[in-house]
């Protein structure tokens, strides 16, 4: 990888961290509908006026999704700038995945704004951009083999293999933590998300098969097809209502009849 791919992987990574912590915000100031329902523009405008906090904190959250968007396409292109020969290295592998999630990412978001961001949702959006992101950095630093073993890393619950093996744990720790999300999403939600249960389930196995197996290539498409499924089967979730208004009545148990009166 040239030094111009790296540094806007790291550039783009950086932003992505920073949009993380402006969504944080957006949810702890209760600032998310401060553009209305609106999207993608804020309030019916591209320039809103700013003349109330959480519009101002939910535009900002916006621009910065934009500036992402934005670097994470360039990588893309400069990646496909390098394939030459048209073999794929795993870093040019990466922006292609990054910028497909990257339009599914979008595409959630702006569903969670349309559903009237319901909580379950906002943390599914949140924990499946977060592994999926320390997913494609582990690709494209070369720090898929960082952490030999299953589940834990080296052994260990806390590695000591340095960066590239930090990395690799937080991803791990992050598909685990999403596995706990979806488990909690399908306790609430009984009639969904079974789906999306079970494409976790699968690309954890396939995650523990590639490491024992020495990480081949046929896997490690299927890791990445996988993982853009379970995107697929997020946006899928939060688009399906959560029960058709006939069964919702008829599962509602009956109100108390009303004592006759003359």
């Amino acid at each position: 990888m040239t030094r111009r791919f790296q540094t806007l992987a790291w550039t783009a990574a950086e932003c992505t961290y920073l949009l993380i912590v402006l969504g944080a915000v957006v949810r702890i100031t209760g600032s998310g509908l401060g553009c209305g329902n609106h999207w993608p523009l804020c309030n019916g405008h591209l320039f809103p006026p700013l003349n109330d906090l959480p519009t101002v904190i939910e535009w900002s959250h916006r621009m910065v999704a934009a500036v992402v968007s934005l670097l994470v396409v360039g990588l893309a292109l400069v990646g496909w700038r390098l394939t030459g020969s048209g073999s794929l290295e795993p870093g040019v592998r990466a922006a292609y995945t990054a910028l497909v999630l990257l339009v599914i990412q979008v595409l959630l978001g702006a569903v969670t704004v349309k559903t009237g961001l319901t909580p379950a949702l906002v943390v599914l959006h949140l924990a499946t951009f977060i592994t999926v992101l320390f997913g494609a950095l582990t690709a494209n630093l070369g720090a898929t083999a960082a952490c030999g073993g299953f589940p834990l890393c080296n052994g260990l619950i806390i590695p000591s293999g340095g960066p590239l093996a930090a990395i690799q744990w937080t991803h791990r720790l992050l598909a685990y933590a999403l596995l706990a999300v979806v488990i909690w999403w399908v306790a609430r939600e009984p009639r969904r998300g079974w789906l999306l249960l079970g494409l976790v389930l699968i690309q954890i196995g396939i995650a523990a098969t590639m490491v024992e197996l020495g990480f081949p290539g046929a896997l490690q498409a299927a890791h990445a097809a996988v993982g853009a499924g379970v995107w697929a089967a997020v946006v899928g979730t939060a688009l399906r209502p959560a029960a058709a208004p006939a069964a919702a009545a008829a599962a509602s148990p009956p109100g108390p009849t009303p004592p006759y009166t003359r």
